[in-house]
C-alpha cells in the first residue's frame, strides 16, 4: 500500500468551547479524488483551511508527503505543492485572466514589467487547460461567474500542485457549467490529488472515488459515493430528511396586487462599453416574490447591482421605488429609501461579530416601520447563539443568514437577493425558502436571482428569464408547475435573437 500523500490524525480546531472540527482522521493517497460533504456547519471549509495553513489545528497532526506541516505557514505549504480555490472566487479583478495566473507561476517575479517567457507559456497553458484561452486578456472582473471559477482553478494549476483543494467549486454554477467542471477535474493529471468540498451530490459522485461525511465537526462516514448516498445517518444529517415541509407561496389570487413597489423600465448596463443588459423591464409588488433566472453570464448580478445603485445604468433607464424615481441617486440613499440587498458572496465584514453587523444598518427616520435585532434574530435561531462570533467562525449557512439578517434590520420595502442558496446544504436551502416565503407574506417585495431552479419555482410567484442581455420571457409560477419543461427548455436550449 502506498504512503498517503496527505494524512490527518485526529485533527481538531476549536473556537472557545465550540469544536468546529473534532478529531477528524483522513488518508489521501497520491492521485486521489476525495470529497468532503456534510450539512452547513459540519466543519468542511474549516478542514480545508487547516490543510492549506490559513488556520492551525488546536490538536492533532497534519502530515503531507511524510512531513508534519501543522505549524508551516500557508506560503510554505503552497511552495511544497498544496494549491487551493476558495468558497467564493478570490481573484485580482482588475487584472486580466493571464495576469492572475502569472501571479501563481513559480519563479515569476511580481515586480517584473514583463513576464519571463517560461512563465508566460505556463500561464497560457493553464488557461487552455481550463478552457479559458480565448479570455486570456479579459479582466477577471468581467468574466462570467462560472468562468471566474475556472480561472481560480487555472491559477491553482499554474503553481504545479501535488494536492489541489477545491472549496465549493460547483456553487452558483448552471448545469452545463457543472458538466464542464466535471470534465475538467476528470481530465487533471493522475499525479495531482484532489480534495474537494461540495454540496452537489451528483457532482461529487461524478468526480470523487471516495467521500467523507462530517457532521457537527465529527467524522460520520467514509465510503464510495454509492455507499454514502444510501447511508441512513448521512441522509438524516446531510439531506435533512426529517426537516418540515416548506409551505408554498401564496397564490396570485390570495395576494394583493396593486401599484408595484419597484418599477424597472428600459434598464441598460454596460462594462467597458460592452452592453450586458438591454431594455430590462420588471415590476415587483408588495407581498410577492419575483425570480430572475438565466445562465451564468446572462447579467443577473449586474441587474441586482444596477437596481441597488452599485453599478451605473445606461441613459434611458428608469428605476422607481414607491412612486419616487431613484435612478439618479447613489446606493446609500437607495438603501435608506427602502432597498435592501443580500449580495452574492455575502460580503460580510471579517472583523465584526454578528451583533456588530446587526448594529450597522439603520432605517431612515421617515420609514413607516422599524425592525430591531431581537425581531430579526427570532427568524434565525442559530445566529442568536453566535452573537459574539465573527464570520470566519460561522458556517456557510450561518453566514448567508447573517447577510440576510443585516439587510432585514433596515426594514426594506424591497429585498434584493443575489444567488441566496449558493453553497448551502439542502436542509438549509429549505430553511431559506421558508424565510423568503414568510417575508413576502408580511408584505415585503422580493426580487431574487437564483441558479437553484427548484428553489426559484418553490418561492416565487413570477419568474423572468434573462438571456442575451434581455428579459425574453415572464411566466407565472403556476404556469411553470403546469408545464415544467418550458422553463428548462428556455434555460438549456440556445435561444434565437431575443425579440
Amino acid at each position: 500500500m502506498s504512503v498517503p500523500l496527505l494524512r490527518l490524525e485526529a485533527v481538531s480546531r476549536s473556537y472557545g468551547a465550540r469544536r468546529a472540527v473534532d478529531e477528524v482522521s483522513v488518508d489521501l493517497p497520491p492521485g486521489a479524488r476525495h470529497a468532503i460533504i456534510g450539512p452547513n456547519g459540519a466543519g468542511k471549509s474549516t478542514l480545508l483551511h487547516l490543510i492549506a495553513g490559513t488556520l492551525r489545528p488546536t490538536t492533532g497532526r497534519i502530515l503531507y508527503a511524510g512531513h508534519n506541516i501543522g505549524r508551516w505557514p500557508a506560503h510554505r505549504r503552497a511552495r511544497a505543492g498544496i494549491a487551493r480555490t476558495w468558497q467564493h472566487p478570490a481573484l485580482a479583478r482588475p487584472l486580466t485572466a493571464v495576469q492572475n495566473v502569472l501571479l501563481a507561476v513559480p519563479g515569476q517575479r511580481l515586480a517584473a514589467l514583463r513576464p519571463q517567457p517560461r512563465a508566460a507559456i505556463a500561464a497560457r497553458t493553464a488557461l487552455a487547460q481550463v478552457g479559458l484561452a480565448a479570455h486570456a486578456d479579459r479582466p477577471a472582473g468581467q468574466l462570467a461567474y462560472g468562468d471566474q471559477r475556472r480561472l481560480e482553478i487555472a491559477v491553482a494549476l499554474a503553481a504545479g500542485p501535488r494536492l489541489l483543494l477545491l472549496d465549493e467549486p460547483s456553487a452558483g454554477l448552471a448545469t452545463d457549467e457543472i458538466t464542464r467542471l466535471t470534465q475538467l477535474i476528470r481530465a487533471l493529471p493522475a499525479d495531482i490529488a484532489v480534495l474537494l468540498v461540495d454540496h452537489n451530490l451528483d457532482f461529487v459522485a461524478a468526480v470523487a472515488d471516495t467521500v467523507t461525511v462530517l457532521h457537527h465537526g465529527q467524522h460520520l462516514a467514509t465510503g464510495t459515493p454509492a455507499d454514502i448516498r444510501e447511508h441512513p445517518d448521512v441522509r438524516r444529517a446531510y439531506l435533512g430528511t426529517d426537516a418540515p415541509t416548506t409551505p408554498a407561496p401564496a397564490t396570485a389570487a390570495a395576494t394583493a396586487v396593486g401599484t408595484p413597489v419597484l418599477r424597472v423600465r428600459n434598464l441598460g448596463a454596460s462594462y467597458t462599453g460592452a452592453r450586458v443588459l438591454t431594455d430590462v423591464t420588471l415590476d415587483v409588488r408588495a407581498g410577492r416574490v419575483t425570480a430572475v433566472v438565466g445562465r451564468n453570464g446572462a447579467g443577473k448580478t449586474t441587474l441586482i447591482n444596477t437596481i441597488a445603485g452599485l453599478h451605473p445604468s445606461e441613459p434611458g433607464t428608469e428605476i422607481v421605488l414607491n412612486g419616487h424615481p431613484v435612478t439618479e441617486i447613489p446606493a446609500r440613499r437607495r438603501a435608506r429609501a427602502g432597498i435592501g440587498l443580500v449580495p452574492q458572496g455575502r460580503r460580510l465584514f471579517a472583523g465584526l461579530t454578528v451583533d456588530e453587523h446587526l448594529a450597522l444598518p439603520r432605517p431612515h427616520p421617515t420609514r413607516r416601520r422599524t425592525v430591531n435585532a431581537r425581531q430579526v434574530l427570532d427568524l434565525f435561531p442559530a445566529l442568536a447563539q453566535r452573537r459574539h462570533h465573527q464570520p470566519h467562525q460561522l458556517s456557510g449557512g450561518e453566514q448567508q443568514m447573517l447577510a440576510l439578517a443585516r439587510a432585514l434590520i433596515a426594514a426594506p420595502d424591497v429585498l434584493l437577493l443575489d444567488e441566496p442558496s449558493e453553497g448551502l446544504a439542502p436542509a438549509v436551502v429549505g430553511q431559506l425558502a421558508a424565510i423568503i416565503i414568510s417575508l413576502a407574506a408580511e408584505g415585503v417585495a422580493v426580487l431574487l436571482t437564483e441558479q437553484h431552479l427548484a428553489l426559484a419555482c418553490q418561492v416565487a410567484h413570477d419568474i423572468a428569464v434573462l438571456d442575451r442581455a434581455r428579459i425574453i420571457r415572464q411566466l407565472a409560477t403556476t404556469d411553470i408547475r403546469a408545464y415544467p419543461t418550458e422553463l428548462h427548455d428556455l434555460l438549456t436550449v440556445p435561444t434565437t435573437t431575443p425579440t
